[in-house]
């Protein structure tokens, strides 16, 4: 179990890193099986393809006046705001009052309702940015976006992916599920369907993601060993193989999904595992446990495969990437002298110079070893994960 990963942790220590994972997790419990709501074909209909539209939505502000902000300022506001067709009321702050951004529904109505301070300086302040008269295109986009995602706004860019906690932590535990489903040289279509996405968490590709998958269509067949993994692993890994990633999101009916989207560079994505909280002794102990090992020039797959059997552990292949880097995986050979070694050792000095091992978890805490290229920017990634969860547990 992963109690280790606090949810609300993970929200206040969250980044928004670039490609980079986010480290968190909820207390982990087993999930009754949901209704599937991932449709026979991966490409969703036109009619389900679409986000769920947002509510009627009415939105109002209130500012809490500095005693020393000016009166032209408060006019100056409620002009502003009178513009943009938002209800504005200016007053003095009373003893509980704070900035935040709350909705409530009212039938079909979603009322939204913004208080932030009027500063001395003109200046107004809201939970999570700020504004000056000067700000008039930034102000109308903030209010676009509560009119359309209501008070938690775009989920894009945002720590612990735009979610609340509650709502991060539902995601997780979802995904934690374990797929119990053999998935053994399946194809990218059948391992969709065997997650058995809830209706409560669908799966939606962007239209980016439908060109990319017509122009490169994913591996007839998947990698065997992930059978047994979680929910959320495994599609990060199914998704992977096309050059697709994913991340869950509000959509602006409220509801939550998951986006599958081309991989990107600037865009923040779900892992594919997460960094060990404690030593792989504690973990994955065959991994480190001490063998002699003698090989002459066998082919890097089938030592794989054998320390996956030895270990006991899944050893995944993080083919697109090796496949990007233009790295050719069968002709890499690996040669050992006879020695005195651990497993993790010895996935070391296989894979270098152009590839590195990982020991990971999945969701629900089962480790696998995860095979991928060794570039600088992956190497400065994972020590973003690992700075942050330890940040995290040391809260």
């Amino acid at each position: 179990m992963l109690s280790q990963y606090p949810t609300q942790r993970f929200l206040q220590a969250g980044a928004t890193f670039p490609a980079c994972v986010f480290l968190a997790a909820a207390l982990l419990v087993q999930l009754g099986r949901e209704c599937p709501a991932l449709a026979q074909e991966r490409r969703p209909t036109k009619s389900t393809s679409a986000q769920p539209s947002a509510p009627p939505t009415s939105i109002s502000v209130e500012l809490l006046a500095d005693r020393l902000a000016s009166g032209v300022s408060s006019q100056n506001w409620g002009a502003q705001f009178r513009k943009l067709g938002i209800s504005v009321r200016i007053r003095q702050p009373l003893l509980d009052d704070k900035p935040e951004v709350t909705e409530q529904m009212r039938g079909r109505l979603r009322l939204v309702k913004a208080i932030g301070t009027l500063n001395r300086d003109g200046s107004i302040q809201f939970p999570d940015r700020s504004f000056r008269l000067s700000d008039t295109g930034k102000l109308k986009e903030w209010i676009a976006e509560l009119t359309v995602y209501g008070a938690q706004g775009k989920t894009d860019g945002k720590p612990g992916f735009g979610l609340s906690g509650n709502q991060f932590d539902f995601v997780f535990r979802t995904l934690a599920e374990p797929i119990k489903q053999d998935l053994d040289e399946i194809s990218f279509d059948e391992a969709l369907q065997k997650l058995e996405m809830p209706q409560s968490l669908p799966i939606r590709f962007t239209t980016d993601a439908e060109l990319a998958l017509r122009k490169s269509p994913p591996p007839k067949k998947l990698p065997t060993g992930m059978t047994g993994l979680s929910r959320g692993t495994v599609l990060a890994i199914v998704l992977n193989n096309a050059g697709l990633g994913f991340q869950p999101g509000r959509t602006p009916a409220g509801t939550l999904e998951v986006v599958a989207s081309p991989i990107r560079d600037d865009a923040a994505s779900w892992p594919i595992g997460w960094p060990l909280s404690r030593a792989p002794l504690h973990v994955a102990p065959k991994i480190v446990e001490v063998v002699t090992i003698d090989l002459d020039d066998e082919p890097l797959v089938d030592v794989l495969s054998s320390v996956s059997s030895l270990t006991k552990l899944p050893v995944l292949v993080d083919t697109w990437r090796i496949e990007q880097a233009e790295i050719n995986l069968d002709e890499l050979r690996v040669t050992q002298l006879p020695k005195k070694m651990t497993w993790s050792g010895f996935l070391d000095r296989a894979t270098f110079p152009k590839l590195m091992r990982e020991i990971l978890v999945d969701e629900n805490g089962t480790p696998f070893v995860w095979i991928t290229t060794r570039s600088v920017k992956q190497l400065n990634e994972r020590a973003k994960q690992r700075d942050a969860l330890f940040k995290s547990q040391d809260k």
